[in-house]
């Protein structure tokens, strides 16, 4: 019995793992956030579809992502009519994440190294799980949690091996490496963990072991990164003359937008002092790390934790395991390239789930006594887990399909002019296939601009000869600035609704004339 139960504990705690996210992302509801209505849908249809080229900018920056991590959605909502099946497989990489992370805490807190080790474990693994980035997006489309779980799995792996050999293999750091290029190739902002993994492998071994080790991930991570984003790459290169378009154009000087580096500066400190205990401020004030509202102190909680080790470690110069100053690095490495990037709180779903590992294990560092750290453990865990709040960037109740969208008939070869800012790309899915849908205005590219991509707009709609029509939401006249721009002029009252589930059906369609000067 204690054989067989050694073979199938992992399997079953993978199951476990993936049922119960997939329970939990059910009872969260109907995922509806606005990338979802922007893009992550879209991209996957325009992909799929052709549409490069054809369609400017109708997701606005986000049309020129890497559609990859939208495809298995996409495929969901065609192929499954049920939204709470949908919303339970979706969920899937978290259960996978949460696997990993308890194969790296089991490895953490060895059989006969430490007392109470079952209990470490699963308060390590709790509050690993229960973060409120990684719970507000558990089951949606904002693509966390996939990379997320390569991640993971690339810390496990190199984990292992460190812990069963005192060193990472070259195969653990081949496997590790490919994994995280690959998530890095999926979602561009998942380099700071790429960087991690690279910088951390720094912290083991002679100077020599460390530079062969670091060569080898970093060329290992190249691979990965070439096999989900080299194909992505080499379209937007072939249209825009930029494989990260339109980022890092000052690099890359494409002519289709400005030669400019563009960077969302919404988040993140705002001064030198908030720079040095960022997660304490943003604990208090979540208006710095996202758009939503929601409370978490673990990385606060980590940080003074990790600050007690660290005045620890300089006193006694007590040895610290490798598995552990492998950790650390990675963390320290992830978070500051997260700090100087971007901080936005979602992105930090694999140190949220490091969290929980972390301060136990400091904790045990610091503290005397085994009932001391019995209780002092099992209080911050049980306070972090219980004042956590989660966000929420849009859910709705399950209901008939997932997409309840009825696009309006219009005619042939129509032009639809798309209003500035709001999310409405996906329903272009819903009509008919030889309508084309620009975006003169929207949160990267306006028609005042001078570049290829805003001149290719003003050509395609002086050039219509076939009707044109203006997409937005009632009640808004934003459209109407870009329309003005080109001489033209919409009837409102002739606008057709666009039925949809996802925004009660406040997107509508106006004819548009052409109006003299």
């Amino acid at each position: 019995m204690q054989a067989a139960w050694g073979r199938w504990k992992w399997p079953a705690a993978l199951a476990l793992c993936v049922l119960a996210a997939g329970a939990l992302s059910v009872r969260e509801r109907l995922d509806v956030n606005w990338d979802l209505k922007n893009y992550h849908f879209y991209n996957a249809f325009a992909f799929l579809n052709g549409r490069m080229g054809w369609d400017i900018a109708p997701a606005q920056v986000q049309t020129y992502y890497n559609p990859l991590l939208d495809l298995p959605f996409y495929y969901l909502v065609e192929a499954i009519p049920s939204p709470r099946i949908i919303a339970a497989v979706m969920a899937a990489s978290t259960g996978v994440a949460a696997f990993f992370l308890l194969r790296i805490v089991s490895i953490l807190f060895p059989r006969g190294a430490v007392p109470d080790r079952v209990l470490w474990i699963a308060l390590a693994f709790a509050v690993g799980v229960t973060g409120a980035a990684g719970l507000s997006v558990i089951g949606s489309t904002m693509n966390e949690w996939p990379p997320a779980m390569l991640v993971m799995a690339a810390l496990a792996v190199l984990v292992a091996s460190i812990a069963d050999r005192g060193a990472p293999t070259i195969a653990a750091i081949a496997l590790a490496g490919i994994l995280g290029g690959i998530a890095v190739g999926l979602k561009l902002t998942y380099g700071i963990f790429g960087l991690a993994l690279f910088a951390a492998l720094g912290a083991l071994g002679t100077m020599r072991e460390r530079l062969w080790r670091l060569a080898a991930m970093g060329g290992f991570l190249a691979l990965g990164f070439l096999l989900a984003y080299g194909f992505w790459g080499a379209i937007l290169y072939r249209e825009y003359g930029n494989p990260f378009f339109p980022y890092f154009n000052a690099i890359f000087k494409s002519p289709y937008w400005e030669p400019v580096n563009f960077f969302d500066r919404n988040f993140g400190p705002r001064d030198w002092l908030q720079a040095i205990a960022f997660p304490i401020y943003y604990a208090r004030d979540h208006k710095l790390v996202a758009e939503v509202s929601f409370r978490d102190w673990r990385l606060a909680v980590l940080m003074v934790v990790a600050a007690g080790c660290v005045v620890k470690y300089a006193l006694v110069r007590n040895k610290i395991p490798d598995v552990w100053k492998f950790l650390s690095l990675f963390t320290l490495v992830a978070y500051l390239a997260w700090l100087k990037l971007f901080g936005i709180f979602r992105y930090l779903v694999p140190l949220e789930m490091l969290s929980g590992a972390l301060i136990v294990g400091g904790l045990l560092y610091l503290i005397p006594g085994k009932n001391a750290r019995r209780a002092a453990i099992v209080i911050v865990a049980v306070l972090l887990v219980s004042t956590t709040r989660k966000a929420s960037w849009g859910r709705i109740d399950f209901h008939g399909a997932y997409f309840d969208v009825e696009a309006p008939a219009i005619p042939a070869n129509s032009l639809v002019i798309v209003g500035p800012y709001e999310p409405m790309a996906y329903a272009i899915a819903f009509f008919r296939p030889d309508a084309r849908f620009v975006s003169p205005a929207n949160n990267f590219l306006h028609f005042t601009q001078s570049n290829l991509l805003a001149k290719r707009v003003a050509e395609i709609v002086a050039a219509h000869t076939g009707p044109i029509y203006a997409l937005d939401l009632q009640d808004r006249a934003d459209v109407d600035l870009s329309l003005k721009h080109f001489g033209l002029a919409r009837d409102v009252t002739k606008c057709l609704r666009v039925r949809s589930n996802l925004d009660m059906s406040m997107m509508r369609v106006c004819p548009v004339q052409r109006v003299k000067r």
